[in-house]
């Protein structure tokens, strides 16, 4: 016989005494089942929330806590800087969420009601930097047009959106206030986070 075991002979040998844990395959599950139900209520096409809340409010004892964190999780995965005004409606049903899981602590919904409103003054503080740029830029973009013209005859009908070095001075100042935000929202996520005690 060989003295060398085959890489299957270790394997078997090292997982013969694991044995599968039902009570953490259960826990799993009604994880699994939270962030299933609070990501089909944040996707679905209408507002209908009774499948969540028919499920969380049947949930026993043990089963709720897990299922509440699977929905605080899933919560947190969809807090996300905006890149449109549409981003209410979507964050409304955040709430809902949070609401349906927190029936003793206000503090989580002050949060995310505070989040919101940051969410907000991002998407404007975005707004407002495009039209200062646009601004500051416009002379130069002027001055621009106008030595085109003189170097080919005619005028070049281009709009400042369109100009390549101001679409990088566009672009460099949203990464900057994005990195800035983005630092704060995750933050906020980290308070909310430990309000809800989640690892």
């Amino acid at each position: 016989m060989s003295l060398l075991k085959s890489a299957w002979e270790i394997a078997l040998e090292r997982t013969e005494n694991i044995q599968a844990d039902p009570e953490k395959i259960k826990k799993e599950a009604v994880l699994n089942d939270g962030r299933r139900l609070a990501g089909a209520f944040l996707t679905a096409d209408t507002l209908d929330s009774q499948p969540i809340e028919k499920a969380y409010g049947s949930c026993d004892s043990t089963s709720q806590p897990i299922m509440r964190e699977g929905i605080a999780l899933t919560i947190l995965l969809n807090i996300a800087l905006p890149q449109a005004t549409d981003f209410e409606a979507r964050f409304d049903r955040l709430l809902y969420l949070a609401q349906l899981i927190e029936e003793d602590d206000p503090n989580p919904l002050q949060m995310l009601g505070q989040i919101k409103q940051f969410l907000q003054k991002f998407l404007a503080a975005r707004d407002s930097l495009a039209d200062r740029m646009k601004q500051q830029y416009q002379g130069m973009f002027d001055e621009k047009q106008e030595r085109l013209m003189q170097k080919y005859g005619k005028g070049i009908n281009s709009a400042i959106e369109q100009d390549p070095e101001y679409l990088k001075l566009v672009q460099k100042g949203y990464a900057q206030i994005t990195a800035q935000y983005q630092q704060a929202l995750s933050d906020a996520k980290e308070q909310l986070k430990q309000m809800w005690g989640l690892s």
